[in-house]
């Protein structure tokens, strides 16, 4: 299982616009986070439509947070790019099972592993992630 390139790139614009904590042009969150700038104007829009962000037009245009970066979750980033991102067909509605027997072991491991999935990628938030990074960065620069 791999996420697409697109939840990669939603990711990343998200995180870029949390860090700026402004409107954000798209040429600059383009440079900052090395996407494209087609691809990002693309994602952008999916993100837009989700409400995640807010697209500003005009001369001071570009692109802002919806709402504050602890209330925005990977999960719904990923319903956003991945659809309903199941990680079994059989898991989307029970007539999609291509063995349909009762009390099917299989379905029964797959609804668990996708309920941890779920559970995880709803329970971090880019608040978290940005906290994560800030932590990460002062290690980093630490004097040994």
């Amino acid at each position: 299982m791999q996420l697409t390139i697109t939840t990669n790139y939603a990711i990343r614009i998200i995180m870029c616009l949390a860090e700026t904590k402004r409107v954000t042009p798209a040429g600059e969150i383009s440079e900052k986070t090395k996407i494209a700038k087609k691809s990002l104007l693309a994602t952008a829009n999916k993100l837009k439509k989700a409400n995640l962000i807010v697209g500003h037009k005009g001369v001071s245009g570009g692109y802002s947070l919806s709402r504050v970066p602890e209330r925005i979750t990977l999960l719904e980033i990923m319903q956003v790019t991945e659809g309903k991102g199941k990680i079994s067909q059989c898991l989307e509605s029970p007539g999609n099972c291509p063995l349909p027997i009762p009390n099917c072991p299989l379905r029964s491991f797959f609804n668990e592993v996708q309920q941890d999935l779920d559970d995880r990628f709803s329970g971090m938030t880019i608040g978290n992630l940005l906290k994560e990074q800030t932590q990460n960065d002062q290690v980093a620069t630490r004097p040994e």
